[in-house]
């Protein structure tokens, strides 16, 4: 009798341990795929509704949404949308160059497990797929991956991923900063929505100005709020399509915190403010950027400054570098309206 209970018990623990190793199997979705899964494609991207990027080595990771005027962050933010698009064009026409081989399965799985990207893929709202994107191949001609699928479980077996008719490591799609999907716009303004432009140059206060849209082809110009009677209208009409399209050129990669703070406090080379018609605002501070090697001006004495690039601070606190080709244009004084011989005030 005792023996009999002896076995039940051993059979019924027996039965909770199974139990509770598939439980604990299943929580931290480990469970493995019955076979090897190689489907890493979605064919039907337009279905694609939310992708999630993460990686193993700190980033804090991307999360992008579909919208109906397009991708944008989980806040509504907008995105790179080609960076998206390509991401896109990856799940669609992704194939498998070849198994990896079966000795080496066990070592770049390891690998995949201490050093990947990870992407989500979400379509009509649920998680299908997950890919897990580790090291290029030596020949740098396919990308070690591995994929869970949410039905049948993680596959045990990496393969070699590749795009045909593209040579390269697919890794570098996967960007899982923030910081490239931020978009670059600065301003963008039909020309006949802007209320007004104010601009000051600290080092030449004299010269500042500030442009009023009175209608679609009557304006003022004031040089430090004294009224200028006499200015080119069509110089303030190019000045204001100078607004239509402004773009920063990237993010900053290169100075420190310590450094920025030090560029925002200096005094700005000119500020920048946009009013439109329907009472918004939008604003910049340029600073000028050391000129970053040794370079001869004109007059043969070394430059101190860049003459290329400047510093942009945007309305929400971030330095990003600009282009003088593009901000150049925005950065007048009131001479450019009333002409070289104006004597400011």
């Amino acid at each position: 009798m005792k023996n009999i209970k002896t076995i039940i018990i051993i059979v019924v623990l027996a039965g909770l341990a199974s139990v509770a190793y598939k439980l604990s199997d299943k929580s931290t979705g480990s469970n493995l795929a019955d076979a090897a899964l190689s489907d890493f494609a979605v064919k039907d991207t337009t279905s694609i509704d939310k992708l999630v990027l993460t990686d193993t080595e700190g980033n804090s990771g991307v999360t992008v949404m579909r919208t109906a005027g397009g991708w944008t962050t989980q806040e509504g933010e907008c995105v790179q949308q080609h960076l998206v698009q390509t991401l896109l064009e990856t799940i669609k026409y992704i194939k498998v160059k070849s198994p990896v081989s079966k000795g080496s399965i066990e070592t770049v799985n390891k690998s995949l497990a201490a050093h990947n990207k990870k992407m989500e893929i979400y379509q009509n709202g649920n998680l299908i797929k997950t890919w897990y994107v580790g090291d290029p191949t030596q020949d740098q001609y396919g990308t070690f991956m591995l994929l869970k699928d949410e039905e049948k479980g993680k596959s045990p077996e990496p393969f070699i991923m590749h795009l045909p008719n593209m040579y390269g490591n697919l890794s570098t799609r996967f960007i899982t900063s923030p910081l490239p999907f931020q978009c670059t716009e600065v301003f963008r303004y039909d020309p006949i929505d802007i209320a007004s432009v104010e601009v000051t140059i600290p080092d030449s206060a004299f010269l500042n100005f500030k442009v009023l849209a009175n209608s679609e082809n009557s304006f003022s110009v004031f040089n430090n709020a004294n009224a200028v009677e006499e200015f080119d209208t069509t110089q303030v009409r190019n000045y204001l399509v100078g607004f239509r399209k402004v773009h920063f050129e990237n993010h900053n990669y290169v100075l420190p915190k310590t450094s920025v703070d030090s560029v925002k406090q200096s005094t700005p080379f000119y500020t920048i403010k946009v009013t439109s018609k329907d009472g918004e605002s939008a604003g910049v501070r340029i600073f000028r950027r050391s000129q970053q090697y040794e370079k001869l001006g004109l007059d043969g004495e070394l430059l101190e400054f860049d003459q290329d690039r400047v510093w942009v601070e945007l309305e929400n606190g971030a330095l990003v570098l600009g282009q003088y080709y593009v901000f150049g244009k925005l950065m007048r004084d009131i001479r450019f309206f009333a002409g070289p011989q104006f004597q400011g005030s």
